[in-house]
């Protein structure tokens, strides 16, 4: 057997991560930004599951999405932890739903409803092409599907590429209809 010492840890206190290694910028290829289902596990719910329940979960957890699974593990749609804030909930409630048996099928974004990224066009994007769509879209997160396989590939956050690059973004959500209808009579 071979014989190998082992060292006093006392002087070292940094920690090592992936960023340390990667030199991103908003000319990097949208693939650096991108979390790949290939090579880390999906985070995903049951659309059974209790929406109060899942906040507090995703809360502890510091998650801010998860995939919206059938029990059979089909994809259904997204959860996004500002689907289950309190004001959510309250439009809910007053619908007519009660508060503890809302689910998370109840609370989430359906699959139909929505836009993603193409795995192939990545190839072709760099990051800034990807925050100006993310931008633009108002959305926080965005799928990445590969769609002649039918497949859910991995996820883009808006919260990830800020920590890559070390600055803020701010994501807003495209004003509605609405807001723009009622911001225009107070001119």
């Amino acid at each position: 057997m071979r014989h190998f010492d082992l060292y006093d840890a006392d002087q070292i206190d940094q920690l090592v991560h992936p960023e340390n290694f990667q030199k991103i910028s908003s000319g990097s290829s949208a693939k650096v930004i991108f979390t790949d289902f290939a090579e880390h596990e999906p985070l995903v719910i049951e659309a059974s599951s209790s929406a109060i329940e899942a906040e507090n979960m995703m809360r502890r957890s510091h998650v801010r999405l998860k995939l919206v699974i059938d029990e059979q593990g089909l994809f259904l749609g997204v959860i996004a932890l500002e689907d289950l804030s309190d004001g959510e909930i309250i439009k809910k409630v007053a619908k007519g739903y009660n508060r503890d048996e809302l689910q998370v099928a109840d609370m989430m974004r359906k699959r139909q409803d929505l836009k993603v990224f193409d795995y192939a066009d990545l190839d072709l994007m760099t990051v800034a092409d990807v925050l100006s769509v993310l931008k633009l879209s108002g959305h926080q997160h965005c799928l990445v599907v590969e769609r002649e396989k039918h497949q859910i590939r991995g996820v883009i956050s808006a919260s990830d590429i800020a920590r890559k690059l070390k600055m803020d973004i701010s994501i807003q959500q495209p004003p509605k209809f609405a807001e723009l209808y009622l911001s225009s009579l107070h001119r």
